[in-house]
């Protein structure tokens, strides 16, 4: 088992302040990968996209996660670049630089994703990620593709999370009205 990680689903796994849920899913995924001695692939891209904004706090929990021997941190190389190559030539033939996303995409956007969808090819990796250009390319290239919020919610923590109860919410998180609520006639 090979996945790889983009950007947010990163940040979801390295950031205390996501949702229990998301980091349970990913935590599972990780215990998977390990229980299957399989990898996670991160590239060197959405490394960078990481630190960005992490702060020294954010570079130390990188620094944990890639220090696990199950972690590979993938630079664009050879192979990703016939890889992105190919798709480039065909978005060519399609008569859309852009394609299988729209023109209005912006164009080092569709630059970048390819490059993590290329990746992702090379190494024969599945994808997990929450933006929907990279699925498109995924899977127009034929590589398998899911979100954080689909990954399956590993058993340990399904006592955790009860099927359609919201937790509950402080004064700082107030659910959002209900159509038509706190109307007045």
């Amino acid at each position: 088992m090979r996945v790889l990680l983009d950007t947010n689903a990163l940040i979801y796994l390295l950031d205390r302040r996501a949702p229990q849920h998301i980091q349970d899913r990913l935590k599972g995924l990780l215990q998977d990968v390990e229980k299957s001695r399989g990898q996670v692939v991160i590239p060197t891209l959405v490394i960078a996209e990481y630190l960005i904004h992490a702060g020294a706090a954010g570079n130390a929990l990188l620094a944990s996660l890639l220090d696990n021997r199950y972690v590979l941190v993938a630079p664009f190389d050879h192979m990703a670049a016939e890889e992105c190559a190919a798709m480039q030539v065909a978005a060519n033939g399609a008569g859309n630089k852009r394609h299988p996303l729209g023109r209005d995409v912006v164009w080092q956007k569709v630059k970048v994703d390819r490059q993590v969808v290329a990746i992702a090819k090379a190494r024969d990796a599945s994808i997990v990620a929450d933006d929907g250009d990279i699925h498109a390319i995924a899977k127009n290239w034929g590589v398998a593709v899911t979100t954080v919020a689909s990954l399956p919610l590993p058993d340990w923590a399904k006592q955790l999370h009860l099927v359609g109860v919201l937790p509950p919410t402080t004064d700082k998180q107030k659910p959002a009205n209900p159509k038509g609520a706190g109307r007045t006639a």
